[in-house]
């Protein structure tokens, strides 16, 4: 692999020839019941495929304005398919050995912290791509950071729905920050992420949920207006 080049196809090739591919292969997807015989891998590449979809719908009402909205961050549209492509099959591989009950040290900062699904799947990236992606420093941050926090928005809502309790702007930036410094950039990875996590879910009402919440208490300061998506965007 070019050292400076995000080469995808590269990528994929060490994913899916990695261990951790090799038990989602067999590894029943926690979406579906055991008897629908839906794998881990299949749900990952079911992801990966709405990525690729949502890159290729035509630029007219909400997509008009999502798009138009990474060129105002100053975002690369294929370069942002890219990254998120990769991230969609990493994204679940945590799950395979998540242990809510254990805590230990964060691979990038050593703090502690929960064995939750998107830390092991940023445990997972480092070592199935963590080479690859030494020498590019900024995407090796936006994948890594958007895999460990591909699920935090389901979490705000699940606390939003049991305490009523709303995130605010200074938390969004915390989490927006640590997948890119570019304001509104962090955020918008991971609503398009968002857009496509869907296989599976009989609901998407967290997913509305969070493109309004990020509206109004993220993107609303930096004047900035975040086109949100109805059930027809989505599905």
């Amino acid at each position: 692999m070019n050292e400076n080049k995000f080469d995808v196809i590269y990528l994929e090739s060490k994913i899916k020839s990695s261990n951790w591919w090799k038990t989602a292969l067999k590894t029943i997807d926690s979406h579906y019941t055991n008897e629908r015989g839906v794998m881990l891998s299949h749900h990952l590449e079911a992801v990966y495929q709405n990525i690729e979809n949502i890159f290729n719908y035509p630029e007219i009402g909400f997509y008009k304005e999502l798009f138009g909205l990474l060129h105002q961050i100053k975002l690369d549209k294929e370069s942002v398919k890219n990254h998120l492509k990769i991230v969609a099959l990493l994204h679940d591989l945590g799950k395979i050995e998540e242990d809510k009950t254990l805590i230990i040290p964060h691979p990038l900062t050593g703090k502690p912290a929960h064995k939750r699904h998107g830390l092991v799947g940023l445990m997972a990236a480092m070592e199935i791509i963590g080479n690859e992606l030494e020498q590019l420093t900024q995407e090796k941050l936006i994948v890594y950071r958007t895999v460990e926090l591909h699920d935090i928005s389901f979490g705000l809502f699940r606390e939003y729905r049991s305490s009523g309790d709303i995130p605010k702007s200074d938390k969004l930036s915390y989490i927006a920050k640590k997948i890119h410094p570019e304001p509104g950039a962090g955020i918008l990875y991971l609503l398009i992420f968002k857009l496509a996590d869907i296989h599976g879910h009989q609901s998407i009402e967290d997913v509305i949920w969070f493109y309004k919440i990020a509206a109004s208490n993220y993107y609303k300061e930096f004047n900035i207006q975040l086109p949100i998506p109805t059930e027809s965007d989505i599905r």
